[in-house]
């Protein structure tokens, strides 16, 4: 099966630090783009197109975002190489130059984004071409949930 050989890569077990006087998360937090993504937002950029805009509520797209991961996941487009932005709550709108590019192979995005909950730092990693983004099948457990990965950080301690 699949899942028996993706095991064989990485363990499925998300493990979190936590700060022990708040509790607080202190994990930083990886996040993958996978073709599941892609093809959502490629959905929404051709409904852009043909709408003629490039601003948009996320309710408005939403018919477009087919299962529960992409509907999830979308505001996580906003990492991923400024094709996506959002302008407040709800409130979203596409590059469409970069969109094109992406699109047509021609600008590379990250496809790894790790998040420090204790900085707010955001660093991206592993740039592709749009035909070298992974299937989702890497990062599903074994109920077809998008599973988080965390990693440890060095926090300093408070004295």
């Amino acid at each position: 099966m699949v899942f028996d050989k993706l095991k064989e890569f990485r363990p499925m077990k998300t493990i979190k630090e936590r700060c022990p006087t708040c509790g607080q998360n202190t994990s930083e937090r990886e996040i993958a783009l996978y073709r599941g993504l892609v093809s959502a937002l490629w959905r929404i950029f051709k409904h852009c197109k043909q709408k003629g805009e490039h601003v948009f509520k996320r309710r408005d797209i939403k018919h477009l975002l087919i299962n529960e991961n992409d509907t999830a996941r979308f505001g996580d487009w906003i990492f991923f190489g400024g094709l996506v932005y959002k302008l407040k709550k709800g409130m979203y709108g596409l590059n469409i130059e970069r969109c094109e590019e992406f699109f047509a192979g021609k600008r590379s995005v990250p496809t790894i984004v790790i998040k420090n909950p204790v900085t707010n730092e955001v660093r991206t990693l592993a740039y592709k071409l749009i035909n070298e983004i992974p299937s989702i099948l890497e990062f599903l457990n074994e109920d077809m949930e998008y599973v988080a990965r965390y990693r440890k950080v060095d926090v300093p301690t408070l004295i």
